[in-house]
């Protein structure tokens, strides 16, 4: 059955503010520039031309769209709403932000609805709303699945079990089954032209679009699933603004006959994760909110919030006072199983029948505007696909951009804007761990995840760790560990 889905920003006020806890809105001093110019590719004498300009107060002067009813609803099409509001960050700011949401609201709506709640295109021409995937599969405990079994063979391991968990997926999500038929109704309710376009969804790589919707219209878009894999929807509107502004989501294509795979033939997988960053540049906000148009050329981006699935800092981490936020970083972020054996070279049929000699896979898809670097400690990552194009296992080569393309264990895995990556984690027993550590574990080994682009780990410019941060854990044998 379907999930009702648990809503991250709970008890917003919707009254307009960008300023932080201290009532300054702050700026990154020129050392920070200097970083975060370096960690995200942005010129450094823009960076710090960025920093040294004024604030743009965020005060909406232009006529908004007109907000109406939602509109009646069609068998088997999505309808998406243009909505703008206020957005509560990690340190309680609320930062002017638009999105695809799932019904019309008002600018100074207290819970704008900017993020849709995960839709799944069926096979058979359905919707559906689910935060799970497959449908009817079993839910694991807290985003966690547990094992079939001890591992006879391999002291404090297990068994996993194969083709049995659903996985989560946050907000912003959109599933289709292939052979399906993805049908989208986009209503405009901005004051300006926008559109809907999912990148390299077409024939050939094609893109797919609604073209330009104009202030108060509505688009349409159909066309066929394109093969499996991860796509980001967005609007491509003076670019790369509208995706800083929250104008993306992620679409994931999956084979209903397959669906423990990413791609049919391709690497198993016990659950997977659906990893989605976003940077916000507040003064961009600031901008557009006051009724002006951000010019990327001459307003180079300095963002100063990072967030994993919409969550920063100790949000992202589980560890808010709110427990449905807790509960859905654990469910949709927070990677966590049993440790097992992994073999590389099959991700397939372990010793015994029904079970996998596999981890858990990690999609991580960069909508935003700066570059990652995802970095994991405790185990490394397997690559194994980027932008849905499988890389070989042997005899692999270096692209135009100087990155080796091959199947291999990274320490860090870059994210460049755009960019979609399918890693394995294979939730293994930690080299570095002796045997008498190992043998003797009573709790949950819990290791971080962070970005290795400096600027991220912060949140309005010095708040640590309050961007871009995460954990992972691995179980303890004992139960209630």
């Amino acid at each position: 059955m379907p999930e009702e889905n648990v809503s991250p920003t709970e008890g917003n006020n919707p009254c307009p503010s960008t300023t932080g806890p201290d009532g300054n809105e702050g700026t990154l001093d020129r050392a920070g520039a200097l970083k975060f110019g370096a960690a995200a590719g942005i010129g450094v004498l823009a960076a710090v031309a960025a920093v040294n300009r004024p604030a743009v107060a965020a005060v909406p002067a232009r006529a908004r769209g007109r907000v109406s009813a939602a509109a009646v609803p069609l068998p088997g099409v999505l309808d998406l709403y243009i909505n703008e509001g206020y957005a509560k960050m990690v340190d309680d700011s609320l930062v002017y932000q638009r999105g695809f949401g799932d019904k019309p609201t008002a600018l100074r709506d207290a819970k704008p609805s900017l993020r849709i709640v995960p839709k799944i295109f069926t096979r058979n021409g359905k919707v559906v709303q689910s935060r799970t995937y497959p449908l009817g599969a079993a839910l694991p405990p807290n985003g966690t699945p547990t094992p079939a079994g001890p591992d006879g063979a391999n002291s404090g391991q297990f068994m996993i079990m194969r083709n049995h968990w659903a996985s989560y997926f946050p907000q912003r999500t959109i599933i289709a089954e292939t052979g399906s038929t993805v049908r989208l109704r986009v209503f405009n309710g901005l004051s300006g032209t926008h559109q809907l376009t999912v990148a390299q969804a077409g024939p050939g790589g094609q893109d797919e679009t609604t073209w330009p919707i104009p202030p108060g219209g509505e688009g349409y878009l159909e066309f066929a699933a394109p093969g499996a894999g991860t796509y980001i929807y967005y609007d491509p509107t003076n670019s790369p603004v509208q995706r800083a502004l929250g104008l993306f989501g992620s679409l994931v294509v999956l084979d209903p006959e397959d669906a423990w795979r990413v791609a049919p033939h391709q690497m198993a997988f016990e659950r997977q994760w659906l990893w989605v960053t976003h940077a916000v540049d507040t003064k961009w906000a600031n901008i557009e909110a006051a009724g002006g148009t951000v010019d990327p050329e001459a307003d180079p981006a300095v963002p100063r919030y990072f967030l994993l699935n919409d969550r920063s800092g100790f949000e992202a981490l589980g560890h808010s006072p709110n427990p449905a936020i807790n509960r859905a970083a654990h469910e949709e972020s927070l990677v966590s199983g049993y440790p097992r054996q992994v073999d590389v070279r099959d991700f397939g049929e372990d010793v015994e029948l029904g079970t996998l000699r596999g981890g858990q896979a990690v999609r991580m898809v960069n909508p935003g505007i700066a570059f990652h670097q995802i970095h994991f400690h405790g185990n490394h990552l397997w690559t194994v696909r980027r932008n849905n194009v499988e890389w070989p296992r042997k005899n692999g080569h270096v692209d135009d951009e100087g990155h080796v393309v091959l199947q291999q264990w990274e320490d860090v895995v870059e994210l460049q804007p755009m960019d979609r990556k399918d890693c394995i984690i294979p939730l293994k027993r930690p080299p570095d761990a002796t045997d008498q550590v190992w043998n003797n574990r009573t709790e949950d080994w819990k290791y971080p995840m962070h970005c290795h682009a400096e600027m991220s780990q912060t949140a309005a410019g010095g708040m640590y760790p309050g961007g871009l941060v995460a954990h992972w854990e691995l179980k303890s044998p004992v139960s209630g560990g």
